[in-house]
């Protein structure tokens, strides 16, 4: 949502008023999935295999950032470079070619952001609740487990 809402940045925009509050729906957008994100990425996972998996879930958010930042941003140079081309009285350092490539790569990242959320939606299933008779005939095993 706050990726969207940076799309109608003007090119004259204030800080408080056109970005501040993008940022903090971001920030605590962010705040509140990272957390889930991570324990539902660890659930199955074998104690002595967390320590790996969890490095491999941290490194892929970094280098996931990083490629999707070099990414946006050869979309928004480009995109700046071909708005200034297009209107011969707009320098490629002009903020109205600037404003242009910056929303082109947010509407990039919006796209992306709803196609990731639809294949959630569609991909992403709960786990069936155990019925009543798996959880005593497995509470019965690990405490015969236990005795052993």
């Amino acid at each position: 949502m706050s990726v969207a809402w940076l799309t109608r940045l003007p090119v004259d925009g204030h800080y408080f008023w056109d970005l501040f509050p993008a940022f903090v729906l971001g920030g605590a957008g962010m705040g509140l999935s990272f957390v889930p994100v991570t324990i539902a990425s660890l659930t199955g996972v074998e104690r002595a295999d967390a320590g790996v998996a969890s490095g491999l879930i941290n490194t892929s958010r970094q280098i996931g950032g990083a490629i999707g930042i070099a990414a946006v941003s050869a979309i928004a140079a480009t995109s700046t470079s071909n708005y200034a081309h297009g209107h011969s009285a707009v320098s490629a350092v002009s903020g109205v070619a600037l404003d242009h490539g910056f929303q082109t790569g947010l509407y990039v990242l919006t796209g992306l952001l709803v196609f990731g959320a639809l294949i959630a939606v569609t991909l992403v299933k709960s786990a069936p609740a155990p019925s009543p008779d798996a959880a005593a005939v497995d509470t019965e095993a690990f405490a015969f487990e236990e005795a052993a």
